[in-house]
């Protein structure tokens, strides 16, 4: 009988030690995960600016490095990822995108303060009727100018500028309801970053989709009737 029952411990120990290692490695991941967070949010308040660039450059990368390589078709001369194109787009986000919301958002919530329903629709109004129409032509521009194509701003204006504002409005007004209602201060500027993922993908797919210039535009009109 004492035989069969020290045979028998071994068989018993085992689930346990895998229960507790699991138990153990999910505390050490939700531990590093944590402390990932405190880091960042004690950035935040000891260095705002440096620390919201850093954020939205890389998260400005990383959407154009998305829609070269999910939502563009490659062609066959040309590399995988255009490394030249990502790093432009790192580089607005950082240091265009993250300092105007920095400042943009500070200003709202100065003059705007308060989470009621007439504050965040006040600063809704301002956000989406006055700076983002006025503030999506200087994105646009500022990526045709780094990529050496200055010339055609007129023209990717002319054709992408009132369908990027409505898509915006599509995608924003939902997501700065929340935003200006429910995210801290500090906070703004990230959940922007993070929401604009996917819209820095789209942006870039628009800022790249080639436009005919104004000319060949007319001379197709005319063709056409």
């Amino acid at each position: 009988m004492l035989s069969v029952l020290r045979r028998s411990r071994p068989v018993v120990s085992r689930p346990a030690a895998r229960v507790c290692y699991s138990s153990t490695a999910t505390k050490s991941s939700s531990g590093f995960f944590r402390n990932a967070w405190d880091s960042y949010t004690s950035l935040l308040e000891t260095h705002p600016l440096s620390t919201k660039i850093a954020t939205g450059g890389a998260i400005a990368g990383l959407g154009d490095m998305g829609c070269q390589l999910v939502l563009e078709e490659k062609e066959k001369h040309k590399p995988l990822l255009d490394v030249k194109r990502a790093a432009i787009f790192t580089f607005l986000g950082g240091f265009l995108i993250s300092p105007v919301l920095h400042v943009w958002y500070g200003f709202l919530g100065s003059r705007l303060p308060g989470v009621s329903a007439a504050a965040v629709a006040k600063r809704l109004a301002l956000d989406q009727l006055g700076f983002a129409p006025t503030f999506l032509p200087v994105f646009l521009s500022s990526v045709l100018t780094l990529e050496g194509n200055k010339e055609q701003i007129p023209d990717k204006l002319r054709a992408d500028w009132w369908t990027v504002t409505k898509a915006n409005w599509g995608v924003w007004v939902p997501a700065q309801i929340l935003n200006f209602r429910f995210v801290p201060g500090p906070m703004q500027v990230l959940f922007s970053n993070v929401v604009g993922l996917l819209w820095n993908a789209y942006l870039s797919y628009v800022s790249h989709a080639d436009v005919p210039a104004k000319g060949l535009l007319e001379d197709g009109d005319e063709v056409d009737h």
